[in-house]
């Protein structure tokens, strides 16, 4: 399978490959939507890629923030549908920091008593994502095509090597 070093370069690529094809596809050709998409495509790539359940480049680029993947990564096997699933593997990890994210903010504002600028964040956050349903879908969409651009390399190198190993057992 492919090291971490080329992840990053065919995410990359595929970014580049990407934003202009965003660009024709989205209504009225959006530069904002190509954006949002691509955007989300290099995070989804280099910072949630399907390899945060190992210790990987992308798991220690983190830094000291890798703590939160910790228990991700422990409970997350790797390689399996889960971690490198085409839509269930993205769409995981961001909900898994999302509530990592939620569970963070909530006890700091809870913590220092500010449990009225967490229901203001609240309803700022809902009316936001209701406001800009398309760019949310976009960015879903870039960060479900940014893992894919993770996984189906892995798929490729495995299934290659599995069809050569069993070739050369004839």
């Amino acid at each position: 399978m492919p090291g971490g070093h080329t992840h990053d370069m065919i995410t990359v690529v595929t970014a580049v490959v990407l934003a202009p094809a965003a660009w024709l596809i989205s209504p009225d050709h959006s530069l904002v939507t190509a954006f949002t998409i691509t955007g989300a495509h290099l995070v989804s790539g280099l910072l949630f890629s399907c390899d945060l359940d190992i210790d990987s480049l992308e798991y220690k680029r983190w830094g000291p923030l890798r703590i939160i993947w910790w228990p991700y990564k422990e409970a997350v096997p790797h390689r399996s549908w889960i971690s490198h699933g085409l839509i269930v593997g993205p769409l995981l990890r961001l909900a898994y920091f999302g509530v990592i994210m939620y569970a963070l903010l909530w006890l700091i504002l809870h913590a220092v008593d500010r449990a009225d600028l967490w229901r203001s964040l609240g309803r700022v956050a809902a009316a936001t994502l209701r406001e800009n349903s398309g760019q949310s879908y976009a960015f879903l969409l870039g960060f479900v095509l940014g893992g894919a651009a993770h996984s189906i390399p892995d798929w490729i190198t495995t299934g290659t090597k599995r069809t050569w190993n069993q070739w050369s057992k004839l």
